[in-house]
């Protein structure tokens, strides 16, 4: 699941980063160590938890999205105790609902960590409105938890329509498709 720079590339070629649009939030944080982190786009800060395990981070987006990869950024060489070695990552329309989608290994993950979870849904793409990471166990059995980056990525949509090719067709819409 680790890449280098240039898999990453060939992986995420036609995805964009969906993680903007979402609401972030984390079971814990440690004071100065906030779960905003994670969307910073600096490798060198983190979020931490602070509390006993599992761990949690809620990506809510308010419409339903369709997702190809979750992507962690983890940093074993620096954070080894507090690196996540076992994930959990579920998904639905909202708390009520949550399914497992899949659970991850990790060994000593350096870089970018891609799961794929488009396999679990419908066309290659998981449809959900709550996206769950669950950190089930930490390296080295560590209590605390780093997570340097994460992004949620999905298909990138064009449309390829001017605003005078607009796709209306009823006579409400077009009276009133003009400014005055």
């Amino acid at each position: 699941m680790k890449k280098s720079r240039s898999e990453t590339q060939k992986l995420t070629d036609g995805l964009v980063d969906i993680g903007n649009l979402a609401q972030w939030s984390s079971s814990s944080e440690k004071s100065g160590f906030p779960i905003r982190l994670v969307r910073d786009d600096n490798v060198e800060s983190y979020w931490q938890s602070d509390g006993s395990q599992p761990h949690t981070i809620h990506v809510k987006f308010v419409k339903r999205v369709s997702v190809k990869f979750v992507s962690l950024y983890l940093q074993y060489t620096f954070d080894e105790s507090y690196t996540p070695e076992r994930l959990r990552i579920s998904a639905g329309t909202g708390f009520h609902d949550l399914e497992l989608v899949t659970t991850v290994q990790l060994e000593e993950p350096t870089g970018w960590v891609h799961v794929p979870v488009g396999d679990f849904g419908r066309n290659g793409l998981l449809d959900a409105n709550l996206i769950e990471v669950k950190i089930l166990g930490n390296h080295q059995n560590g209590k605390d938890s780093h997570v340097r980056l994460i992004k949620v990525y999905a298909p990138e949509t064009h449309f390829n329509f001017s605003i005078d090719e607009l796709p209306y067709t009823s006579i409400q819409f077009k009276s009133r498709n003009q400014l005055r």
